[in-house]
Protein backbone atom coordinates (compact mmCIF):
# COMPACT_ATOMS: atom_id res chain seq x y z
CA UNK A 1 0.00 0.00 0.00
CA UNK A 2 1.82 3.13 -0.67
CA UNK A 3 1.83 5.29 2.46
CA UNK A 4 -0.29 8.51 2.57
CA UNK A 5 0.77 10.49 4.95
CA UNK A 6 -1.69 12.87 6.08
CA UNK A 7 -4.85 9.97 5.54
CA UNK A 8 -2.69 7.63 7.84
CA UNK A 9 -1.26 9.81 10.38
CA UNK A 10 -5.10 10.53 11.27
CA UNK A 11 -6.17 7.38 11.03
CA UNK A 12 -3.00 6.15 13.60
CA UNK A 13 -3.58 8.81 16.16
CA UNK A 14 -5.92 6.13 18.23
CA UNK A 15 -2.77 4.17 18.91
CA UNK A 16 -0.73 7.40 20.10
CA UNK A 17 -0.96 5.95 23.81
CA UNK A 18 0.58 2.89 23.05
CA UNK A 19 4.21 1.57 23.50
CA UNK A 20 6.63 2.64 20.34
CA UNK A 21 7.24 -0.91 19.18
CA UNK A 22 3.73 -2.10 19.87
CA UNK A 23 2.40 0.81 17.65
CA UNK A 24 5.12 0.34 14.82
CA UNK A 25 4.07 -3.59 15.08
CA UNK A 26 0.25 -2.45 14.49
CA UNK A 27 0.95 -0.20 11.26
CA UNK A 28 3.37 -2.18 10.21
CA UNK A 29 2.31 -3.05 6.11
CA UNK A 30 4.06 -6.16 5.41
CA UNK A 31 2.17 -9.30 5.36
CA UNK A 32 1.20 -10.26 8.94
CA UNK A 33 1.74 -14.13 7.84
CA UNK A 34 5.07 -12.86 6.99
CA UNK A 35 6.11 -11.49 10.06
CA UNK A 36 4.58 -14.25 12.34
CA UNK A 37 6.97 -16.94 10.20
CA UNK A 38 10.26 -14.96 9.84
CA UNK A 39 11.15 -16.31 13.08
CA UNK A 40 13.18 -19.67 13.44
CA UNK A 41 10.67 -23.06 14.92
CA UNK A 42 7.67 -20.76 14.73
CA UNK A 43 5.13 -23.45 14.24
CA UNK A 44 2.86 -20.77 12.47
CA UNK A 45 -0.91 -22.16 12.83
CA UNK A 46 -4.53 -20.94 11.61
CA UNK A 47 -7.40 -22.16 13.49
CA UNK A 48 -10.83 -21.74 12.10
CA UNK A 49 -13.40 -20.86 14.54
CA UNK A 50 -16.29 -19.95 12.56
CA UNK A 51 -16.75 -19.84 8.57
CA UNK A 52 -20.71 -19.67 7.48
CA UNK A 53 -22.61 -17.49 5.14
CA UNK A 54 -24.53 -14.38 6.95
CA UNK A 55 -25.74 -11.21 6.44
CA UNK A 56 -23.45 -8.39 7.00
CA UNK A 57 -25.42 -6.48 9.59
CA UNK A 58 -24.96 -9.21 12.15
CA UNK A 59 -21.05 -8.28 11.89
CA UNK A 60 -21.54 -4.51 12.50
CA UNK A 61 -19.48 -5.03 15.68
CA UNK A 62 -16.35 -6.79 14.46
CA UNK A 63 -16.05 -5.55 11.15
CA UNK A 64 -16.46 -1.91 9.55
CA UNK A 65 -18.45 -2.54 6.64
CA UNK A 66 -19.95 -0.36 4.24
CA UNK A 67 -21.88 -2.36 2.07
CA UNK A 68 -25.06 -4.56 2.40
CA UNK A 69 -25.70 -8.21 1.72
CA UNK A 70 -24.86 -11.77 2.15
CA UNK A 71 -21.44 -13.36 2.13
CA UNK A 72 -18.98 -15.22 3.64
CA UNK A 73 -17.48 -14.59 7.31
CA UNK A 74 -14.42 -16.41 7.96
CA UNK A 75 -12.83 -15.92 11.58
CA UNK A 76 -9.76 -17.65 12.65
CA UNK A 77 -6.85 -17.40 15.37
CA UNK A 78 -3.37 -17.13 14.09
CA UNK A 79 -1.36 -18.44 16.82
CA UNK A 80 2.90 -19.12 16.71
CA UNK A 81 5.64 -20.01 19.55
CA UNK A 82 6.95 -16.47 19.50
CA UNK A 83 3.92 -13.97 19.42
CA UNK A 84 0.41 -13.71 21.09
CA UNK A 85 -2.72 -15.38 19.43
CA UNK A 86 -3.76 -13.06 17.03
CA UNK A 87 -7.58 -13.40 16.12
CA UNK A 88 -8.75 -12.63 12.38
CA UNK A 89 -12.65 -11.90 11.01
CA UNK A 90 -12.70 -12.02 7.35
CA UNK A 91 -15.97 -10.85 5.44
CA UNK A 92 -16.66 -10.57 1.12
CA UNK A 93 -19.78 -10.34 -0.35
CA UNK A 94 -20.97 -13.81 -2.03
CA UNK A 95 -21.48 -12.06 -5.32
CA UNK A 96 -17.79 -11.22 -5.41
CA UNK A 97 -16.90 -14.41 -5.40
CA UNK A 98 -15.13 -15.77 -8.50
CA UNK A 99 -11.68 -16.69 -9.07
CA UNK A 100 -9.28 -17.19 -6.32
CA UNK A 101 -11.66 -16.04 -3.86
CA UNK A 102 -13.75 -19.39 -3.91
CA UNK A 103 -11.07 -20.90 -2.46
CA UNK A 104 -12.12 -18.60 0.56
CA UNK A 105 -14.51 -21.20 1.69
CA UNK A 106 -11.81 -24.29 1.29
CA UNK A 107 -8.91 -22.24 2.85
CA UNK A 108 -9.43 -24.58 5.96
CA UNK A 109 -5.84 -24.13 8.29
CA UNK A 110 -4.15 -21.95 5.77
CA UNK A 111 -3.70 -18.23 5.56
CA UNK A 112 -6.53 -15.92 3.65
CA UNK A 113 -3.21 -13.57 3.12
CA UNK A 114 -0.86 -16.04 1.63
CA UNK A 115 -3.62 -17.41 -1.04
CA UNK A 116 -5.75 -14.64 -2.13
CA UNK A 117 -4.45 -10.89 -0.67
CA UNK A 118 -1.63 -11.05 -2.94
CA UNK A 119 -0.66 -7.57 -3.42
CA UNK A 120 -0.52 -7.61 -7.18
CA UNK A 121 -4.58 -8.67 -7.28
CA UNK A 122 -5.71 -6.78 -4.05
CA UNK A 123 -4.57 -3.20 -3.10
CA UNK A 124 -5.14 -2.03 0.77
CA UNK A 125 -7.54 0.56 0.23
CA UNK A 126 -8.57 1.93 3.92
CA UNK A 127 -7.14 0.95 7.25
CA UNK A 128 -8.95 1.96 10.92
CA UNK A 129 -7.60 1.48 13.94
CA UNK A 130 -9.30 0.93 16.96
CA UNK A 131 -8.44 0.25 20.60
CA UNK A 132 -11.08 -1.60 22.73
CA UNK A 133 -10.75 -2.58 26.26
CA UNK A 134 -7.12 -4.37 25.90
CA UNK A 135 -7.74 -5.27 22.42
CA UNK A 136 -5.91 -3.19 19.35
CA UNK A 137 -8.69 -3.76 16.04
CA UNK A 138 -6.98 -3.24 12.70
CA UNK A 139 -9.76 -2.87 10.19
CA UNK A 140 -8.23 -2.88 6.76
CA UNK A 141 -10.64 -2.70 3.36
CA UNK A 142 -8.69 -4.98 0.80
CA UNK A 143 -10.56 -3.70 -2.98
CA UNK A 144 -9.73 -5.53 -6.52
CA UNK A 145 -12.14 -3.83 -9.27
CA UNK A 146 -15.90 -3.96 -7.75
CA UNK A 147 -14.66 -6.61 -5.29
CA UNK A 148 -13.64 -6.35 -1.76
CA UNK A 149 -12.80 -8.13 1.36
CA UNK A 150 -13.04 -6.17 4.55
CA UNK A 151 -10.52 -7.67 7.64
CA UNK A 152 -10.24 -7.19 11.46
CA UNK A 153 -7.30 -8.41 13.04
CA UNK A 154 -7.39 -8.06 16.96
CA UNK A 155 -4.02 -8.14 18.38
CA UNK A 156 -3.85 -7.78 22.05
CA UNK A 157 -2.33 -4.70 23.76
CA UNK A 158 1.08 -6.35 24.44
CA UNK A 159 1.63 -7.15 21.04
CA UNK A 160 5.15 -6.60 19.64
CA UNK A 161 6.64 -7.64 16.65
CA UNK A 162 11.07 -8.48 16.72
CA UNK A 163 12.99 -6.25 14.37
CA UNK A 164 10.80 -3.89 13.55
CA UNK A 165 11.63 -0.60 12.83
CA UNK A 166 9.77 3.05 11.32
CA UNK A 167 11.31 2.42 7.98
CA UNK A 168 10.61 -1.55 7.99
CA UNK A 169 6.92 -0.97 9.42
CA UNK A 170 6.03 1.73 6.74
CA UNK A 171 7.19 0.16 3.41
Amino acid sequence: MKYRYLQNWKNERVLSSLNTKTRLSIIDNNPLTDRLTSRINHNFRVQVLEQSSINNKLLSESINIRCTGIGIYRNVVLTTHHYPDIEAHTFILEKYISGKERFLKILGQRSLGTYILKPTRFKKKETIYKIKNDFIHRITEYKNGKKKIYVNEVFPNTFCLRNISYLGARC
